[in-house]
């Protein structure tokens, strides 16, 4: 039975698709909620799931479409877990970078267009993806996800780019917010 839902997903058959979401979806979702167990971030995962099956549909060769699905959402709670330590690391980074500025003494401050320009010049330094990713970060204030579809690339490179990004403005802070001598 499976083996015809998988010959009709390869061919396009939505029908199939959704036939292939009502079995599969709710134990799915019940898996990965007993090892993420956060209940949004589960719907976001199976979502990532279920849209790779249709996007891959023409490539794919599944002998068994459970263990594929099983395999797929195991693998998604691996990267959850590896992009929840990159997302936390960047928010210690983050949180330093803005303790860093908000602790420079006031008479060392260089006035606000300065920093404004040097900041820019030194995001400008940064590779054309990454400088695209950390822009509409700051300017558009858009989320991960938001800037993945913007850009036409996955979060995981999202995140990378942004991490990328902050650790050159780390590296540049005396130049960035010190006054020239």
């Amino acid at each position: 039975m499976d083996t015809e839902l998988v010959d009709l997903l390869r061919q396009g058959n939505r029908q199939a698709f959704e036939v292939i979401y009502r079995r599969y979806a709710k134990e799915l979702f019940g898996y990965a909620l007993r090892k993420i167990k956060v209940r949004e971030d589960c719907e976001e995962l199976m979502h990532d799931v279920f849209e790779s099956l249709w996007k891959r549909r023409q490539e794919l060769m599944i002998t068994s479409l459970r263990h594929y699905l099983f395999t797929s959402v195991r693998y998604m709670v691996i990267r959850y877990f590896s992009h929840r330590e990159v997302k936390r690391k960047f928010a210690e980074h983050y949180q330093l970078f803005e303790a860093v500025y908000e602790t420079i003494d006031e008479e060392q401050q260089r006035d606000p267009q300065t920093i404004h320009a040097s900041l820019l010049q030194h995001i400008h330094d940064l590779p054309d993806r990454c400088r695209e990713a950390i822009r509409l970060r700051i300017t558009e204030n858009l989320s991960n996800g938001e800037i993945a579809t913007r850009m036409n690339i996955n979060k995981g490179t999202v995140q990378l780019y942004i991490s990328k990004a902050f650790a050159h403005l780390r590296g540049s802070y005396d130049k960035i917010f010190k006054p020239a001598e």
